[in-house]
């Protein structure tokens, strides 16, 4: 913010100039992978940085700590198998979306209005949820309290002025405070003022008196006036706390109210909203205050109740339903939609029922659609960067696969191939079912023999998972533009199929990324091709598409601070600054080609991409072109041998 001289007197102010840092790379490594598991969370994404933590979340519920854990040889399940290789290649961090045909028992809580409100669900899937028993009791943390009730004889008081005199001091434990509202009265004459202040015997009000008063005139706790005043005074406010339901009640004059606040030295409580009714404070009736809460009580098939007392629906209150309910039998949410119904009617109604709906686990029933349900949920994950579904390798989830990843245009899909495809024939086909025009994905093939983790035996899983830790292994010690190939596989004694040169170069020609078997050097990726149609250069090779997926993803979450900002030529400047420097770090990696910047990239932000018209549209254009790098595919020596000459060129 500029200096600002007006009323500040001479001398020297320091004046701290905010400036946008450089665009930090974004992440390049983090895998996601979809398919069955033997326990855990469904449809949803979660993050794990280790195998540890797979097996502890998606194993064995009964052993959560047994690295075998998570393996399902009947029917084979090869997701978990491909988690495991992407954490021994290389990879740091993933997510896991599990897929399943179980369901958890839930009952859904009605509000006192008939609208959805909670959901109650069993914190383990199956049948056994059915056999919790759920009991919602209407419940008070404070059955009754009652309004502050006083009265005091007055000694005098002047008219136009703002003090009185009683007869007496008060009781310290029954005396009026400032704050209070208090009505004088002398005969015909009265009126309702508002204590400042109390000392002894005087009170000073905020208000000056209308009348003058003698020693026969009274003083009490003023009435409350419908839609006039929040400010209540109880006997205890033991009990009561900000988001508090209350109700309020004098004989059958009762209604329903919120607790914005308390003050504890004074037992005042001050309303979200003022009262609608009347309410005497001279008569027999007292004014009842009681709080309005619920009680859960959950009863699992074995095991015994857990009650949970004098819930609150309101987040500021101490017992709010979410942080107070920690049971490990049940899980207990917001309904979704949420209700809309207003406090306290928003409270669930009393109930006592089962839970119901909770299904078993069949990994032989799983199908398409729980498959694109978990596809779906990782949009709303934003640090995907590849996508791997290795139990599905058919043209229904490997096109959906693909969709996603160029809707969400910040992430590379690994395809497997079907088990059994021959190079001259069932691979070529899957390859035609795949095309991006801009390289969303790679196919790789064959595939990889490892030692199984139950038997210590041969067993032949798809290569994803592997493939995924090669990448993530080759981003964090090249870079991303180095493309993923040439790179052993950590855990891979064999091949599905062994491949020969001329069987690799057709595949190879066709965008499929050979795995193959080197005396002496091991089972190296070897292949760096996307999808992308063969007549289309641009984005052929993996490295080229994931690096600009880096490039373009960096530069668009480290531009956001210019969202909104003066379009200028000022901002012009900062942000053509911002990503020059950001690609000049990329070039001097070795992710671009060219001798000097200059040569590798171009920023163009200038008045003929954003001549007035588009300004005035709220638009800014800015043009970036760049030279990334590709693979040295084929290196090719030229042997020359001159006859009857010594020198041998090469």
């Amino acid at each position: 913010m500029a200096f600002n001289a007006i009323d500040k007197t001479p001398g020297v102010y320091i004046d701290e100039i905010k400036v946008p840092g450089p665009i930090p790379g974004v992440g390049t490594s983090t895998a996601a992978f979809i398919g069955p598991a033997k326990s855990g969370p469904i449809n949803t994404p979660t993050f794990l940085t280790n195998w540890s933590q797979f097996a502890r979340q998606f194993g064995d519920p009964g052993k959560p700590d047994d690295s075998l854990g998570p393996y399902v040889s009947a029917p084979p399940v090869y997701v978990t198998h491909a988690v495991r290789g992407f954490f021994d290649n290389g990879g740091a961090s993933c997510y896991f979306v599990r897929v399943a045909t179980a369901a958890r028992a839930s009952l859904t809580l009605k509000d006192r209005s008939g609208t959805d409100s909670l959901v109650v669900t069993a914190k383990q899937e199956g049948k056994a949820g059915n056999e919790i028993k759920v009991e919602i009791q209407n419940s008070s943390r404070v059955a009754s309290v009652k309004l502050v009730r006083l009265d005091a004889e007055i000694a005098a008081a002047a008219k136009d002025t703002n003090v009185a005199t009683l007869d007496a001091p008060m009781d310290p434990s029954e005396t009026y405070l400032p704050g209070d509202r208090i009505k004088i009265e002398e005969g015909p004459n009265s009126e309702v003022v508002t204590i400042a202040s109390v000392s002894g015997t005087t009170l000073t009000f905020n208000e000056n008196l209308t009348h003058d008063y003698t020693n026969a005139a009274t003083s009490r706790i003023a009435d409350i006036g419908a839609n006039s005043f929040t400010r209540i005074r109880l006997e205890s406010i033991a009990g009561i706390e900000p988001g508090t339901y209350i109700e309020i009640s004098q004989a059958a004059v009762k209604e329903n109210a919120i607790v914005e606040s308390v003050e504890p030295a004074t037992n005042v409580v001050r309303l979200a909203q003022p009262l609608t009714n009347s309410y005497t404070m001279s008569g027999t009736d007292d004014v009842i205050i009681k709080t309005l809460e619920f009680t859960l009580i959950v009863t699992p098939g074995s095991g015994a109740p857990e009650t949970y007392s004098n819930l609150s629906m309101d987040p500021r209150h101490s017992r709010y339903f979410r942080s107070a309910v920690i049971s490990p039998t049940i899980d207990l949410t917001r309904a979704s939609p949420p209700g809309n119904s207003p406090p306290p009617k928003n409270l669930p109604a009393a109930i006592t029922d089962n839970l119901e709906g909770g299904k078993e686990d069949d990994i032989s029933m799983i199908t398409t659609p729980q498959y694109l349900a978990a596809i779906a949920e990782l949009e709303k994950v934003d640090n995907v960067n590849m996508l791997c579904i290795p139990d599905r390798q058919d043209q229904a989830i490997q096109a959906e696969m693909l969709l996603h990843c160029e809707k969400m245009e910040d992430r590379f899909a690994i395809f497997d191939p079907r088990r059994d495809a021959g190079p001259s024939n069932g691979i070529k086909s899957q390859r035609l079912e795949l095309s991006s025009e801009r390289g969303f994905g790679a196919l790789y093939y064959p595939w990889i023999e490892i030692t199984g983790p139950l038997d210590g035996r041969p067993m032949l899983v798809p290569p994803s998972g592997h493939v995924a830790g090669v990448y993530a292994r080759t981003d964090e010690t090249r870079g991303v533009f180095k493309p993923p190939a040439n790179e052993s596989i950590r855990g891979a004694i064999g091949l599905e199929r062994v491949l020969a040169d001329d069987e690799n170069g057709p595949l190879n020609e066709e965008g499929v990324n050979v795995i193959r078997s080197f005396p002496g050097r091991g089972i190296l990726v070897w292949g760096a091709r996307t999808i992308t149609p063969k007549s289309d250069t641009q984005w052929r090779y993996v490295n080229v598409r994931r690096l600009l997926l880096f490039i373009e993803e960096s530069i668009q979450e480290g531009t956001q601070f210019a969202v909104f900002e003066p379009n200028n030529e000022g901002l012009w400047a900062t942000l053509k600054r911002q990503v020059s420097d950001f690609l000049t770090r990329v070039w001097r990696d070795g992710g671009l080609v060219g001798a000097t910047p200059d040569k590798a990239f171009r920023v163009r932000i200038d008045h003929e991409l954003n001549p007035p018209d588009v300004v005035a549209l709220g638009q800014l254009i800015i043009e970036v072109r760049v030279a990334p790098v590709t693979p040295a595919e084929f290196v090719v020596f030229r042997i020359i041998s001159t006859p009857g000459k010594s020198i041998v060129q090469e």
